[in-house]
C-alpha cells in the first residue's frame, strides 16, 4: 500500500471522528442552554474549533443558533462541520479502491446533505436538536458500514488507527473543557446537569446510567470516561484498540514490532491499566490529561515516520 493511501485512509476517520464529536459537542451545548439559559458553554468550545472566542466573533450577546450555524457552515474555519465533512470525503475518494461502496455512498450523500442551500436556515424554524440527530444518522451508517462492510486489511487497520487516536483526543479535549468550569459554584441541579452533558458529549450517558445505576457523581464519570475498559470512547479503551491496530500493521507490512511507537503505546496502557481513580484525581486530573495530550503528539510524529514513510 502507498504511503500516501494509508496516510489518505488514517485521516479520513480522523476528520470524521472529529465531525462526529463537534456535532455531539453542540447537541450537549445546546441541551444545556435548555436546562440553566447560560451561554458560558460555548466559549471554550468556540475557541477550541475557531481558535477564537465569543467576543471576537461578536457572538456574545447573540442566540445559541447563531454560534451553532458558525461551528456547522462557516467555511472560514477548519474545523468547522461542513469543511471536516468535505475532508472526509475528499480523502474517500482518493481512496476508493481501498474502502467498501457502502463507505464511499454514505459519506457523499452526507456531504450533499450538508450542502444544502435552506439546511442552515432550518435552524431557525425547527428545533436544532432534531436536525443534529439527522447528522448523526449518517455518523452511525458510517461506523456500521465500516464493521459490517470493510475488509479486515491494510485499510481497516488504518481506518481504526486514525479512528481511536482522534476519539482518544477528543476525549482529552472534552474533559478539559468541562474541567474548565469546574472552579464554578453550581446548585445541586445545575450540577446534574453539568455532568450529564459531558457525559453527552462523549456518547456515553446511557452506558453511564446502566454501569453505575443512581450513583451519578464526578469521580465515577470520570472513572467512566478515563479508564472503563468497555466504553468505546474511554481513553483506556481507544489505547487498547490503537495497540492492537498498530500490532497488526506491523504484521502485515513485514515492520520490527519493537520501536519507538509501539513502546509509548506500551508503557501508556501499562500506566492506564493500573491507575486507580482516586490516585489520578489526588495527583491531578488536568495535569495528567495535558501530559497524555503531549504524549498523543509525539505518539502521531511517530506514527507518520513508522507507517507513512515505510509502506
Amino acid at each position: 500500500m502507498l504511503s500516501r493511501v494509508a496516510n489518505n485512509l488514517f485521516w479520513l476517520e480522523r476528520y470524521f471522528v472529529r465531525s462526529h464529536s463537534l456535532l455531539n459537542l453542540i447537541k450537549a451545548n445546546y441541551m444545556s442552554n435548555l436546562d440553566i439559559d447560560d451561554i458560558s458553554p460555548w466559549d471554550n468550545t468556540v475557541l477550541n474549533f475557531t481558535g477564537k472566542t465569543l467576543n471576537d466573533l461578536n457572538l456574545r450577546g447573540n442566540a445559541a443558533v447563531d454560534i451553532i450555524q458558525l461551528l456547522l457552515f462557516d467555511r472560514r474555519y477548519p474545523n468547522s462541520a461542513i469543511n471536516l465533512i468535505a475532508q472526509t470525503r475528499q480523502n474517500t475518494r482518493s481512496v476508493q479502491e481501498h474502502v467498501s461502496k457502502e463507505i464511499w455512498q454514505n459519506i457523499n450523500k452526507y456531504y450533499h446533505f450538508f450542502r444544502q442551500k435552506d439546511l442552515s436556515l432550518r435552524f431557525i424554524d425547527q428545533d436544532p436538536i432534531t436536525i443534529i440527530d439527522e447528522m448523526l444518522m449518517y455518523n452511525m451508517l458510517h461506523y456500521s458500514n465500516a464493521d459490517v462492510n470493510q475488509e479486515r486489511g491494510n485499510a481497516y487497520c488504518f481506518m481504526n488507527l486514525g479512528k481511536y487516536i482522534e476519539r482518544l483526543c477528543q476525549s482529552i479535549d472534552f474533559i478539559l473543557l468541562r474541567s474548565s468550569y469546574s472552579k464554578t459554584t453550581f446548585d445541586e441541579l445545575e450540577e446534574h446537569i453539568y455532568w450529564k452533558n459531558l457525559l453527552v458529549s462523549v456518547g456515553g450517558y446511557q452506558q453511564f446510567v446502566k454501569t453505575y445505576k443512581s450513583v451519578f457523581n464526578s469521580k465515577n464519570i470520570i472513572e467512566f470516561i478515563v479508564l472503563n475498559p468497555f466504553f468505546p470512547n474511554s481513553i483506556y479503551y481507544c489505547l487498547n484498540k490503537i495497540s492492537v491496530h498498530s500490532n497488526r500493521l506491523n504484521k502485515f507490512n513485514g515492520i520490527n514490532p519493537i520501536n519507538d511507537m509501539s513502546f509509548r503505546v506500551d508503557k501508556l496502557d501499562s500506566r492506564l491499566r493500573y491507575m486507580k481513580i482516586d490516585k489520578l484525581l489526588h495527583t491531578g486530573l488536568e495535569s495528567f490529561l495535558e501530559n497524555l495530550k503531549s504524549e498523543m503528539g509525539s505518539l502521531n510524529k511517530e506514527i507518520d515516520m513508522i507507517y507513512f514513510n515505510n509502506i
